[in-house]
C-alpha cells in the first residue's frame, strides 16, 4: 500500500485543531516571559482607542499585569467612551486584582451600553462573579436570571444559581436549579448538543449536582448515559477497524467481525433515549483517529532513530497513518 502524504503535512494537520481557533490574523509579538503560550498580538503603536484596547489584551493576557491593562483600558475609554467591550475588559482587569466593586460597576456600563454584540450577555454573567464576591447573593441571582434566560442549556448558570439560593435558606428553588442542571448535563455528556459537552470538567459537575441533590434529600434515578457509552465505543471501534484494515482485506473474517459489532452499535444509537447531534459521532470519531495518529507518530519518529524509511515497521506505520487519515476524510465528507 502507498503511503501519499508525508509525516510533517500529518503532524501539521493534528497540531491544527487546537492552533486553528487561537491564531490572531496578524503575526503576534509575544511577551518575552511566556512565549510558548500567550498568542495575543502587541500593537506596534498607541494611537487610536482600539490601540490601547489591544495593549490591555496584551497587558492581561500576556504579561499577566492587571493593573497596566486596566491603564490602557482607561486610556482607551477616553479616546472612546461608547465601546461596551473596553468596560467589559477593564471589569475582567479590576475583577483579577479583586477590586470587585469597581468591576461591578464595568460590568454595569458594558450592559448598559449594549449594541447588540454580546458584550452584555458575558458582562451579566462576570457581574453575577463579582456580586458573589461581594456577598451580594441576591443581585447575583438576578444577574444569573438574565444569562439563563438568554441560554437556558447553561448547565454552570443553574449550578451557580442553585448555590446561592441554597445558601440563602431558598431550598425550593436551589433543588429546581440543580434538578435542571442535572438534565442538561446529561444531555450534554450524551452528545445532544454536539461533542463539546462531553468531558471530565462536565463529567466533574454532573457529580457536583448529584451529591448536592442527595444532600438536600433529593433521590434521583440512576443516570442515562447510555449515548455517551455507544459513541465511544463507536469511535474507539472504528479506529481499531481502520489500523486492522492495514493487515485484512474487506473479506477478512477479523473485518467483518468489527463491521458486525460496528453495524449493531449504530442500531443501539439510533433506539437511544437521548439522540446526539448528527454530526457528534463523526466529530468524536475524528478526535479518537486524531490522537491515534498523534500516537503512532511518536512511535515512528522513535522508530526512525534505529531503522530506515524502508523498515517493515515504519511502513506498518506508514500504512496505519494512511488508513486513518482516510477515516477522517470519509467523515468530513
Amino acid at each position: 500500500m502507498k503511503f501519499a502524504f508525508s509525516i510533517p503535512t500529518v503532524l501539521a494537520h493534528t497540531s491544527s485543531i487546537l492552533l486553528l481557533i487561537s491564531l490572531p490574523l496578524i503575526t503576534p509579538i509575544l511577551a518575552s516571559n511566556n512565549p510558548d503560550e500567550c498568542r495575543t498580538p502587541k500593537p506596534p503603536q498607541l494611537n487610536i482607542a482600539a490601540d490601547f484596547i489591544n495593549m490591555g489584551l496584551f497587558q492581561l493576557e500576556c504579561e499577566k499585569d492587571s493593573q497596566a491593562a486596566i491603564s490602557s483600558y482607561t486610556q482607551a475609554i477616553k479616546l472612546n467612551p461608547e465601546v461596551e467591550a473596553t468596560y467589559y475588559e477593564r471589569g475582567n482587569a479590576y475583577y483579577k486584582i479583586g477590586n470587585y466593586k469597581a468591576a461591578v460597576k464595568d460590568y454595569t456600563e458594558a450592559i448598559n451600553k449594549d449594541m447588540g454584540r454580546g458584550w452584555s450577555d458575558r458582562a451579566y454573567w462576570n457581574r453575577a462573579r463579582a456580586y458573589e464576591k461581594l456577598g451580594e447573593k441576591q443581585k447575583a441571582i438576578s444577574d444569573l436570571t438574565q444569562v439563563i434566560s438568554k441560554s437556558q442549556n447553561y448547565a454552570e448558570a443553574y449550578i451557580r444559581r442553585a448555590n446561592m439560593y441554597r445558601d440563602l435558606g431558598n431550598k425550593e428553588n436551589a433543588i429546581q436549579d440543580y434538578k435542571a442542571a442535572d438534565k442538561i448535563l446529561q444531555q450534554q455528556l450524551n452528545g445532544v448538543f454536539g461533542n463539546g459537552g462531553m468531558d471530565s470538567m462536565n463529567q466533574e459537575m454532573f457529580d457536583t449536582v448529584r451529591t448536592e441533590l442527595s444532600q438536600l434529600g433529593v433521590k434521583l434515578p440512576e443516570p442515562d448515559l447510555t449515548t455517551a457509552n455507544i459513541l465511544k465505543s463507536i469511535a474507539e471501534m472504528e479506529v481499531e477497524r481502520a489500523l486492522n484494515s492495514v493487515k485484512y482485506n474487506p473479506q477478512h473474517p477479523t473485518i467483518r467481525q468489527f463491521d458486525a459489532q460496528l453495524q449493531d452499535l449504530y442500531k443501539q444509537l439510533e433506539n437511544t433515549q437521548l439522540q446526539p447531534d448528527k454530526r457528534t459521532v463523526k466529530d468524536l470519531i475524528n478526535n479518537a483517529t486524531y490522537e491515534k495518529m498523534g500516537s503512532l507518530i511518536k512511535v515512528r519518529s522513535q522508530l526512525t532513530k534505529k531503522y530506515t524509511q524502508t523498515h517493515p515497521e515504519i511502513i506498518f506505520i506508514d500504512n496505519g497513518i494512511e488508513q486513518l487519515q482516510a477515516l477522517i476524510s470519509r467523515n468530513l465528507m
